[in-house]
């Protein structure tokens, strides 16, 4: 049983709740307001946020630097980007990350919390992956992120930082669902979308196209056999390398 010593009552929700009212609404919401505002110029406003949530935020961020540790992040870039993030999976980092690991230990077997092997494609839906409940998972994930000042804020305020970019209506509603809203949505089912790079066999290399499509999960056989190490993964290497400083092995 984890330790609650240290944590109130609101670390303790399942914040994957938060995450699939966002599955559910954020579609149809996110087509309306395509149908109802559309321009060319706030189109590629939201393929330029997506690319900055899910490859940014999500793949980077949360993924790989908080995930597996494989970077080192000044500060301020890494408040930013850990915002991305958490609008990218509408997850806290550390509940994340937490099963994330675990699932890497125990990849394709019925330890896993989201195997394709042996939930198909209701991997794509986190609320229904067995992770142990809230910040449940790998135990040492856990600890690494709780003294993190970074991950532990944005852990012990999930619900309020999701609701900032809603201000964002005060200012324009084109840029709240062509800036947040639509590239949001999108970014989680992308995310989605990337838990079916395993197989029967297990995890599977996809092509660029599929880069583009789910922010750089694309090198999953090199990325699962060197969880730490992004130097096989291609064009998401050089844009890791970009923003942040590769830790020394």
């Amino acid at each position: 049983m984890r330790s609650t010593k240290n944590m109130r009552w609101i670390d303790l929700i399942d914040k994957r709740y938060a995450l699939t009212v966002m599955q559910l609404i954020g579609p149809p919401v996110a087509l309306w307001a395509i149908y109802m505002y559309a321009t060319l110029p706030w189109l590629l406003v939201s393929i330029a946020m997506f690319m900055l949530i899910k490859t940014i935020g999500v793949t980077i961020t949360y993924h790989r630097i908080h995930g597996h540790n494989t970077h080192k992040m000044h500060p301020v870039v890494e408040s930013i980007c850990t915002f991305l993030g958490l609008h990218g999976t509408y997850s806290s980092p550390i509940d994340y990350c937490a099963s994330h690991v675990y699932h890497h230990k125990h990849a394709d077997t019925e330890k896993d919390p989201h195997s394709v092997k042996h939930m198909g494609w209701k991997v794509m839906f986190p609320i229904l992956w067995d992770t142990g409940g809230p910040t449940g998972g790998d135990l040492r994930t856990v600890v690494r992120l709780m003294r993190n000042k970074i991950t532990l804020f944005f852990h012990r305020n999930h619900f309020v930082l999701l609701a900032a970019p809603y201000l964002l209506l005060f200012v324009s509603v084109e840029l709240f669902f062509f800036g947040y809203f639509i590239p949001a949505s999108a970014a989680q089912w992308a995310g989605s979308y990337a838990t079916l790079n395993h197989d029967e066999n297990g995890p599977i290399d996809r092509g660029f196209i599929y880069s583009l499509v789910t922010g750089g999960e694309h090198k999953h056989v090199w990325h699962h056999n060197n969880p730490g190490d992004t130097s096989g993964e291609g064009w998401l290497n050089t844009v890791a390398n970009m923003i942040a400083k590769k830790r020394v092995a």
